[in-house]
């Protein structure tokens, strides 16, 4: 049997090879070794030896963010400005209230009244962690 690489150019592929990681992987590194390591918001080092990625010229894939729509209104999200959402520094846990589209800007507001320009829902694991 023939073991499956994940080609990062491949839509598909990328999505299956995020499937079948946890949920806090947001990071998947090429070290100086050639070996995968992923890393998530508190760790790094969890190396992928099983794993075959097709890598091309890239040393570094990170998971693509799906930020929230309407039905997430109500939801507690994990709310931010930059444009890295792993720098956790500045992230804040609320629910979401509304979400406004304005000219080329789309703003996330928390209950609290306060907005951001990015929000995502929270996995069922990170929600666990806070609580």
């Amino acid at each position: 049997m023939t073991q499956r690489i994940f080609d990062i150019e491949n839509e598909k592929d990328m999505q299956d090879l995020w499937n079948i990681l946890p949920d806090d992987a947001l990071k998947i590194c090429k070290d100086v070794m050639g070996c995968q390591v992923w890393e998530n918001r508190k760790e790094i080092g969890y190396t992928l030896e099983i794993i075959k990625i097709n890598w091309h010229d890239k040393t570094e894939i990170t998971r693509p963010i799906q930020e929230v729509t309407e039905q997430d209104i109500g939801k507690i999200c994990v709310f931010y400005d930059g444009f890295d959402e792993t720098d956790n520094e500045h992230d804040i846990y609320a629910v979401l209230y509304k979400i406004e589209n304005q000219s080329k800007n789309t703003w996330f507001y928390t209950d609290g009244g306060d907005y951001y320009a990015h929000c995502r829902r929270l996995t069922k694991q990170e929600i666990e962690e806070l609580c």
